[in-house]
């Protein structure tokens, strides 16, 4: 089995519209040779800074400028048997779907294979 991580970055006020289309592909992921499961996960953007700026001091918060974000992060991992299955996927359904995907997100993004290396 392989671990999948895609990330992207929706454009301020188009969160739903990315959520909805990750979402709406599942019913293909699902029907796609090798698939084994997902995880979708949406950042709230703003928390782990509030949490800080709470704990800090004025003369520490000073040093740390806030820079607000450029729009709210998606994770995905995904699971499949294997590399050739989810380069499949990609190639076949993924590939024209991601044109409804291009406007509502921002160029940053990372896609890769991942092992776990988490000790046992």
């Amino acid at each position: 089995m392989v671990t999948y991580i895609v990330t992207v970055w929706a454009k301020p006020g188009h969160e739903q519209d990315v959520t909805r289309f990750y979402q709406d592909l599942e019913p293909s992921m699902r029907a796609a040779s090798g698939y084994r499961g997902r995880q979708i996960l949406r950042a709230r953007t703003g928390t782990m800074a509030a949490a800080v700026r709470q704990r800090i001091t004025p003369e520490e918060a000073a040093r740390m400028p806030e820079r607000p974000p450029p729009g709210t992060q998606f994770i995905l991992i995904e699971q499949w048997d294997s590399v050739d299955d989810r380069m499949n996927f990609s190639r076949g359904v993924a590939a024209s779907r991601s044109k409804e995907l291009f406007p509502h997100i921002l160029p940053e993004h990372s896609h890769e294979f991942y092992e776990d290396v988490t000790p046992a």
